[in-house]
C-alpha cells in the first residue's frame, strides 16, 4: 500500500460552509432579501467572535503537532506546518486590524469641534 505523505489533508470546503452557506442562497437567491432579513449584530458580538476564531487557529497546531508526536496516522507534518502559518498570518492580520483601529480612534479624537 503506498500512503500519501505529500500533499498535506486539508478541506477547503469546510470553512466554506461556515462562512458562506450555500443551501440558503439556492432557497431565497441572490438577491438582497436575504441582507434585509438577516438579525443585526453587535459590533462587540462580531469582535468577540472574531477573537474567538483567531483563538481556535492558534491552538489547532498544538493539537496537531501533539497527535502527531502520539503516532496519529491521519496527521501529516505538512497539515502542522500549514496550520501553523494559518495561525501566523491569522495574528499578523489581527495585529494589523489593531493598529489600524487604534490611528482611526486617534484621528477620530483629533477632530476639533
Amino acid at each position: 500500500m503506498i500512503e500519501n505523505r505529500i500533499v498535506p489533508n486539508i478541506n477547503i470546503f469546510s470553512n466554506l460552509s461556515q462562512s458562506f452557506p450555500i443551501d440558503d442562497f439556492s432557497k431565497q437567491g441572490f438577491g438582497l432579501s436575504k441582507l434585509d432579513s438577516q438579525k443585526e449584530t453587535s459590533f462587540k458580538d462580531v469582535l468577540s467572535g472574531l477573537v474567538s476564531n483567531l483563538n481556535a487557529e492558534i491552538q489547532k497546531p498544538d493539537q496537531l503537532l501533539q497527535a502527531q508526536m502520539m503516532g496519529n496516522q491521519d496527521v501529516d507534518i505538512h497539515d502542522v506546518v500549514t496550520a501553523i502559518a494559518k495561525a501566523d498570518l491569522g495574528v499578523t492580520m489581527a495585529v494589523q486590524m489593531t493598529s489600524k483601529v487604534v490611528t482611526a480612534y486617534n484621528q477620530v479624537m483629533q477632530i476639533s469641534i
